[in-house]
């Protein structure tokens, strides 16, 4: 009899671990990854062959398609409004569209190139985690046939990436673990943070939060967990398990993260940041210094900015997203404050 006890109480805490993921979005086909910008959602579905996207702030969004005939599609990354994204087996190559031009075709930025699993952009440079080579490496995508540069070597199994600041992380799927690299080092190697993960696949970043995808557990029980940045010794905690086979798809909106699985994408609601929290908050501000644009990124959510000249001036203030830009063409050369939410202060010079 107590067993059986033990047991019912068992499912009945599964059935409660499951009810804290809510359906998002049904019926996909394979999520790979997602890419915010904003409140637009980016979602390459690779058995689909497509690349949608669904806007956040609506109550009941209904799934556009942004490009269609991408097989294999895997990692996705923002640069202003050119959106690039890596293609696998048989297809081998990064490409990009231009978002503001609905009917463009893909432009080819890299062909032949094999195992791009994700992509992402530091300073104008496009990032990419080669799964099967074992590296991370870079190119400048602006330049015809650009040449590619080793940024970290001998890296097992690279899957996921996310930057914070001038730091990489990266999770590595076999060495079950995340690996730092700091990128302003001239020479940068990859430190273990985590180790003892489950086949580590996505990540995500909410202030000094790290979200981790684990999908190595028993069928219907993949979970997300997280880790503390701040901490010396940061400690995986589980967030919410009973999932099904998340993937690289993983992004936070109005303090809910969005998590890409087999054939759907759950959201989960998350507690609000402190505003200590935000004060810590990694922002990166690109580049820095700049003649025209400078473009933000490591924000959780919308948040009011102004930018002051150096004698108290106001010159511009507004709402931005995370990896929005700002247009500085029009001000005068000088040292300026970016302050975000009357709360934190970034210095920039415009040349």
């Amino acid at each position: 009899m107590k067993s059986i006890f033990f047991c019912v109480v068992l499912f009945l805490l599964g059935l409660n671990v499951q009810a804290q993921t809510t359906d998002f979005l049904t019926g996909l086909n394979d999520p790979q990854d997602m890419l915010l910008d904003g409140n637009i959602l980016y979602v390459a579905e690779s058995d689909s062959n497509r690349i949608i996207k669904v806007d956040l702030s609506e109550s009941n969004p209904s799934p556009e398609v942004v490009v269609s005939g991408l097989p294999v599609l895997r990692g996705l990354a923002l640069n202003g409004t050119e959106l690039y994204f890596s293609q696998l087996n048989g297809q081998n190559k990064i490409s990009k569209i231009d978002l503001l031009d609905p009917g463009a075709s893909p432009t080819l930025v890299l062909e032949n190139f094999t195992s791009a699993q994700d992509l992402l952009f530091y300073e104008n440079e496009l990032y990419i985690a080669q799964f099967g080579t074992g590296r991370i490496v870079k190119i400048d995508p602006s330049i015809a046939n650009p040449t590619i540069i080793d940024v970290v070597t001998n890296i097992n199994t690279p899957i996921a990436m996310e930057v914070a600041g001038d730091q990489l992380y990266v999770a590595t799927w076999t060495d079950n673990s995340i690996k730092r690299i700091d990128l302003t080092n001239p020479s940068p190697s990859a430190t273990t943070i985590l180790s003892n993960l489950s086949l580590p696949v996505g990540l995500n970043f909410r202030g000094e939060e790290l979200f981790i995808a684990e999908a190595g557990q028993s069928i219907g029980q993949d979970r997300i967990s997280k880790i503390n940045l701040a901490d010396v010794s940061p400690t995986r905690e589980t967030v919410v398990n009973g999932l099904y086979n998340p993937t690289k798809g993983l992004e936070t909106y109005n303090n809910v993260l969005y998590i890409a699985e087999n054939f759907k994408i759950s959201s989960f609601e998350l507690p609000s940041l402190s505003v200590d929290e935000f004060s810590q908050v990694d922002i990166a501000v690109f580049p820095n210094p700049t003649s025209d644009f400078i473009t933000i990124t490591g924000i959780v959510n919308p948040v009011r900015y102004s930018i002051y000249s150096l004698s108290g001036v106001l010159s511009l203030d507004g709402v931005i997203t995370n990896r929005d830009t700002i247009n500085l063409k029009n001000m005068a050369s000088g040292t300026y404050f970016l302050v975000l939410n009357e709360k934190k202060s970034i210095k920039i010079l415009k040349i």
